[in-house]
């Protein structure tokens, strides 16, 4: 047995992260029988080489355990990852220098031209926007009430909004690397026996083409293909709608505060950690499910239909209750033949069908609304949507009620992040909200949106469902 400890070596203080070497500097540190400590330099700031190192070292046999020590602050002096320093420590300073601003008598040009400095990015995209893409993005809207709130002197509201955009963005990054590191430590172990996994358990090799489309694949969902137009479409009313109410009114404030409308924004953010959750709750009880819209179809279906009769007898009351699907809406097709009759019987009348075999099969992968659900005991890399690695049923009503849960908590983070938004700009444009208060609210119910999405339900052996 061997356990290796990998520590950050120290590093001397200096102005700025050293540029990557192109090799990579080591030395033992310490070591015992069954033990190696090495001190590698370039983990100090490369977040990503430590990551693949980790991979690494789990697919290595000959390695029972693997760490990887975090730095000591005081060793990281000017090595820090210059990727953290805008997305968070700017804004973070923007927000605590506008809040001392009033009691330390700053001047307002000092502290608006620092809340102006971390609004960068943002009017970043809105350039993109508008030259690459020729649009107007909710971007262009936020940029128009962060102005409006620094020509008025509101420069609490104007750090307090990029703040808590900030943390909202830094969060759903952090997590969707975490969630996608593990999945792919899932898929990419070599070892004979998975450790999480009963012993007999093993995961069949994920094409790389796959792995790569777990997050692509949630733009192609139908809930998101139903309100991108819908969000887009959004933006031109609202700006629209705010001048008209600033004339109506001739208050800019109560006008300003229509442009922070969210209609269904927010979804193109919470429903990939959704999405990418529940893979990774699927995969650590070994399901394989491919993408983000196999997911969406899993929550859609209606009808079974199995490819060989010998399935039957695998068929308990039971696992019907926790499939949740009448006895009458399933199928048996026993040969070529059967299937493509079934099949076509089933797409006349709109039944959304999950295909259950042994192994995958081109000829079931030729319909848009079927899935196809692999037991993993033959050929299934090819064309199986989803692949039971217990290489029975059991696990299938699990399955399916993910599935449910994942469409669920998409739409609960949607109401989480929108209606607290609505409501803010209903009272803001017709009786007048503190902007400060504005920001927090629509801030702080983005990021609780985008943590009810990380919910996945724990699976309960007895009833195949859920605790």
């Amino acid at each position: 047995m061997t356990t290796t400890t990998l520590t950050p070596a120290p590093v001397q203080a200096a102005e700025n992260s050293p540029a990557p070497p192109e090799w990579v500097d080591w030395q033992v540190a310490h070591q015992i029988p069954g033990r190696l400590r090495i001190r590698i330099p370039r983990l100090n700031w490369d977040d990503e080489f430590a990551r693949r190192l980790q991979r690494s070292l789990l697919r290595t046999t000959a390695i029972s355990e693997s760490r990887i020590r975090e730095p000591d602050p005081s060793e990281k002096v000017g090595a820090r990852n210059q990727g953290t320093w805008p997305t968070l420590g700017m804004p973070a300073l923007t927000l605590a220098v506008a809040i001392a601003a009033a009691p330390l008598e700053l001047p307002f040009s000092i502290v608006g031209g620092i809340v102006l400095a971390a609004s960068i990015p943002l009017w970043q995209r809105v350039g993109e926007a508008l030259t690459q893409q020729g649009q107007v993005t909710i971007d262009c809207l936020d940029a128009l009430w962060l102005s409006y709130q620094l020509l008025q002197g509101n420069n609490i509201a104007g750090a307090l909004a990029l703040n808590l955009a900030a943390v909202g963005e830094s969060l759903r990054q952090s997590k969707l690397q975490q969630l996608e590191d593990e999945l792919y430590l899932l898929f990419e172990q070599e070892d004979a026996e998975i450790h999480w996994l009963s012993d007999r358990q093993r995961f069949a090799p994920v094409p790389e083409a796959a792995r790569e489309g777990w997050l692509d694949s949630v733009e192609k969902t139908e809930l998101l293909q139903n309100l991108k137009p819908v969000a887009q479409g959004a933006i031109l009313p609202t700006l629209f709608l705010s001048g008209t109410w600033a004339i109506l009114t001739g208050d800019l404030g109560r006008a300003s505060a229509l442009l922070p409308l969210d209609i269904g924004v927010s979804l193109r953010g919470v429903t990939p950690l959704a999405v990418v959750s529940t893979l990774t709750a699927a995969a650590r009880q070994g399901v394989y499910i491919r993408n983000a819209r196999v997911l969406e179809k899993l929550a859609q279906v209606d009808t079974l239909a199995f490819t060989r009769e010998s399935f039957q007898d695998l068929i308990t009351p039971e696992l019907l209750v926790s499939w949740g699907i009448p006895y009458q809406c399933i199928h048996f097709a026993t040969d070529a033949a059967a299937v493509e009759c079934l099949q076509e019987q089933l797409r006349r009348q709109g039944k959304r069908v999950a295909w259950i075999t042994d192994s995958g099969s081109d000829c079931l992968a030729a319909w848009e609304d079927q899935v196809v659900i692999s037991l993993g005991r033959g050929d299934f890399e090819a064309a199986a949507d989803v692949i039971l690695h217990s290489h029975d049923l059991q696990p299938l009503g699990y399955t399916f009620a993910l599935a449910q849960h994942t469409l669920a908590t998409a739409y609960e983070s949607l109401a989480i992040a929108t209606l607290p938004n609505l409501l803010v700009v209903a009272v803001g444009a017709f009786w007048g909200l503190n902007p400060v208060a504005a920001a927090a609210i629509n801030g702080s119910s983005a990021i609780l949106a985008e943590l009810n999405s990380l919910r996945s339900p724990k699976p309960n052996p007895l009833e195949n469902g859920f605790l």
